[in-house]
């Protein structure tokens, strides 16, 4: 459907959820933001054949909903040139540097990762190809006629994510530059928690989106938010890191020994959300961003158990 002026939000099937992706089609030329995943590409190429040239295609970050379709896309749109941030280009450039180092980043030091038959199914639905321009924020980008958006970075969820500002209809795609206080299903329930990983700067993010203070905010898997909706989104995306770094700071405290990451998720994950239990393990990426934060003030010491695994000792308030 279009959704603002020029701007058409393509759904595609994504398992109980919905996987957006955005199409902006000029006079000039088209802009496709994200790609979905090799298998549900095909859902929306004939809607963008109807369009202007398709010059450029951006991701939005890394993770491989937004990006498993890139090759897809370069097969059946040879000349447009794919953009993404330099921060994440690597992962988007290589699925196993995306498996190992995002997905697999809390192995080591907290004994969680993601399952062999996760990551084959990733990799099963992911066609890679080259990052053409390489993006640090501020770009703009011509669709013809005097349209023309501006590139964001918008950082938090990963360091390189990105989003897609429309001055014309007062319009920002982000992605999952922010994540309201759950991850939805299509029917709206709660599916897994907000993976935000870099708290300081998903807080820049948010700060940044609400001075720009847009009429619609388009998201990767959640409705569109029009006008005061999207100060609502904006606002409990910023309560719900509250609610996390009051609860961490109360657990580690009262908890009078070291803790590490799987008794954090254990003990907050019903308090923090509805989402299925077994969707609490996705707290290891706000959480440690969190943690990282209280260590970097002094507020909590990190070392480590007779396991090798990290701890967490509160040491109290600066």
């Amino acid at each position: 459907m279009e959704v603002a002026q020029g701007i058409h939000r393509l759904e595609t099937p994504f398992g109980e959820r919905v996987n957006a992706v955005y199409l902006l089609a000029g006079t000039r030329a088209s802009l496709l933001v994200d790609t979905a995943t090799r298998d549900t590409a095909g859902h929306y190429l004939d809607r963008v054949r109807q369009a202007a040239p398709l010059r450029y295609v951006l991701n939005t970050h890394s993770d491989w909903d937004h990006t498993a379709g890139n090759g897809v896309v370069a097969e059946a749109f040879p000349d447009a040139s794919l953009l993404a941030h330099e921060l994440d280009r690597p992962m988007i450039e290589d699925v196993e540097a995306l498996i190992a180092r995002r997905y697999g980043e809390f192995a080591g030091p907290h004994g969680h990762d993601e399952t062999a038959e996760a990551k084959d199914a990733v990799r099963a639905a992911t066609a890679t190809t080259s990052v053409h321009i390489g993006l640090t924020g501020g770009e703009t980008i011509d669709l013809g006629d005097g349209w023309r958006v501006t590139v964001l970075h918008t950082p938090g969820h990963s360091w390189g994510s990105v989003s897609v500002f429309d001055p014309r209809a007062n319009a920002v795609i982000v992605g999952d530059a922010v994540l309201g206080d759950a991850v939805p299903t299509a029917a709206g329930a709660p599916a897994f928690p907000p993976t935000y990983r870099y708290l300081d700067t998903y807080l820049a993010t948010i700060g940044l989106l609400t001075q720009l203070a847009p009429r619609v905010l388009l998201t990767g898997h959640y409705p569109v938010y029009r006008d005061d909706q999207v100060a609502e989104f904006l606002h409990g995306s910023r309560a719900f890191t509250d609610r996390v770094d009051r609860a961490v700071r109360r657990h580690l405290r009262e908890a009078g020994e070291p803790v590490s990451m799987a008794g954090l998720v254990g003990a907050l994950g019903a308090s923090l959300g509805h989402w299925p239990r077994e969707a609490d393990p996705a707290l290891h990426f706000p959480l440690s961003g969190h943690l990282e934060r209280l260590a970097a003030t002094g507020q909590v010491r990190v070392g480590a158990g007779d396991d090798g695994r990290v701890r967490y000792t509160w040491l109290g308030e600066p």
